[in-house]
C-alpha cells in the first residue's frame, strides 16, 4: 500500500500510534499493580487475623498455666521426675547377677560333674563366686578347671586343696572373681 500523506502527517500518525500503545501498556501495568496490591492486601488481612487468633490462644494457655490445677500438675511432674532420678541412680549402682549366672552357666562342664552349691557376693565392681559340687573323677574336674581358666571374665580362680585328693567321687569347691562392667 502506498502512503501518499505528507511527512508531517506521517510523523503525527506515528506519534499518535505510539501514544495509544503507551496508554495501553500503562493501563496494563496499572491493572497488574492494582491486582498485586489487592493480593498483598488480602494476605495482610489473613496474617493479621491469624495473629489475632494466635494471640487469643496464647492468652488462654497463659491463663490455664497460671491456674491452680496446672500449678499442682507441675509440682506432681517435678515430684515424679525426682523419683525417677532416684530410681535411675539406684539401678545404675546395682550389679545384674543374671549376667554373672549367664557367664557361669555357659562354661562347658563334663557330663559327670554337678554343681551343688552356688553363692555370689558383690563388693564394689567385683563379684566373688563360690561354687561347690561333685564329680565322678578328678579328670572331669581338671577339664572343668581348664574351661574356667579359658573364660576371659573369670579372674583369680582357686580350688580348695581337698578337691584334688580323691581320684573318684570328688567333692570340690572353688572360688573366683568376675569384674562387672557397669556399661551394660
Amino acid at each position: 500500500m502506498i502512503n501518499l500523506l505528507p511527512t508531517e502527517e506521517k510523523k503525527e500518525l506515528f506519534l499518535d500510534k505510539r501514544r495509544k500503545l503507551t496508554i495501553v501498556l500503562n493501563i496494563i501495568i496499572l491493572v497488574a499493580l492494582i491486582c498485586l496490591n489487592l493480593i498483598l492486601l488480602s494476605i495482610k488481612f489473613y496474617v493479621l487475623a491469624d495473629v489475632d487468633i494466635q494471640k487469643s490462644a496464647l492468652k488462654e494457655i497463659k491463663n490455664r498455666s497460671e491456674s491452680h490445677e496446672y500449678a499442682s500438675l507441675g509440682e506432681t511432674i517435678k515430684n515424679y521426675n525426682a523419683i525417677i532420678g532416684d530410681i535411675n541412680s539406684f539401678y545404675s549402682d546395682k550389679i545384674y547377677f543374671s549376667n554373672i549366672l549367664d557367664i557361669i552357666l555357659n562354661i562347658q562342664r563334663p557330663e559327670n560333674l554337678y554343681l551343688t552349691n552356688f553363692s555370689l557376693e558383690s563388693q564394689n565392681n567385683t563379684i566373688n563366686v563360690n561354687i561347690s559340687g561333685t564329680s565322678d573323677s578328678r579328670d572331669d574336674l581338671l577339664i572343668f578347671k581348664n574351661n574356667l581358666e579359658n573364660t576371659p571374665e573369670i579372674k583369680n580362680l582357686s580350688f580348695s586343696k581337698s578337691s584334688w585328693i580323691n581320684p573318684f567321687d570328688v567333692k570340690f569347691s572353688l572360688n573366683f572373681q568376675i569384674y562387672e562392667d557397669k556399661e551394660q
